[in-house]
């Protein structure tokens, strides 16, 4: 697939998920680095080594 960023610039997306445009697959990947950045910020300021859980009450915590 191919996806055009907002500068008109071609982003090749490999991806076996077939059911869904590469509009879609670029969201998702945008939604992922945010929590990428969300939790390198977390671990950075608090301290953390690692995050453990796997419920949103355990990162709450």
């Amino acid at each position: 697939m191919i996806f055009r960023d907002f500068e008109g610039r071609e982003i090749p997306v490999v991806t076996d998920l077939m059911q869904v445009t590469a509009e879609q697959i670029a969201q998702m990947y945008t939604a992922r680095w945010q929590i990428e950045v969300f939790s390198h910020w977390i671990k950075q300021h608090l301290n953390v080594a690692t995050l453990l859980g796997a419920i949103e009450n355990a990162l709450l915590t």
